[in-house]
C-alpha cells in the first residue's frame, strides 16, 4: 500500500512541477527549489528559538503540552518538506509551518487522549480480618 502512496505523490510533485515551469519557465522552478530550500535551512536553523517561544506560550497556558508538541513537530515537518526539491512538497511545507493548518491536521492524526481521573478507579472496600480461635 505505501508504494501506491509513493507512486501518488511521485505524480503528483512531477504534475505540480510541469504546471509550474510551464508558466514560471524551468529557470524559475530552479529559483524556486533554492529558495524553499534556503527558506527551509533557516527555518531549521531557527527552530530552537520558536520553540522557547512556544514553551513560554505554554507556561502562561496560551497553548496546552499537546499543541506545543504538535506545533514543534509540524514547523519541523513543514521545514524538510520546504528542503525536499518539488513545488507539492513546497506548497506542503509552507501549510505546515502555519498553526490553524498544523492543529487542524494534528487533531486528525493524534486524536486527544480523553483526561484520566485518578479517583475514577478508586473502589471503596472493606478490609474484615478473620480471627482464628
Amino acid at each position: 500500500m505505501g508504494i501506491l502512496y509513493f507512486l501518488v505523490y511521485l505524480f503528483l510533485e512531477i504534475l505540480f512541477s510541469y504546471e509550474f515551469a510551464r508558466i514560471f519557465t524551468p529557470f524559475g522552478l530552479f529559483l524556486e527549489v533554492i529558495f524553499s530550500t534556503i527558506v527551509g535551512f533557516s527555518i531549521f536553523r531557527n527552530l530552537q528559538f520558536s520553540m522557547a517561544l512556544d514553551m513560554q506560550r505554554v507556561l502562561k497556558r496560551e497553548v496546552s503540552e499537546e499543541e506545543f508538541m504538535t506545533m514543534g513537530l509540524f514547523r519541523m515537518i513543514g521545514a524538510v518538506f520546504l528542503i525536499i526539491p518539488g513545488v507539492l512538497t513546497d506548497i506542503l511545507g509552507i501549510l505546515f509551518l502555519f498553526e490553524p493548518f498544523a492543529r487542524m491536521v494534528a487533531k486528525k492524526t493524534f486524536p486527544p487522549k480523553p483526561k484520566y481521573d485518578i479517583y475514577d478507579d478508586i473502589i471503596d472496600v472493606e478490609i474484615i480480618e478473620e480471627r482464628k480461635n
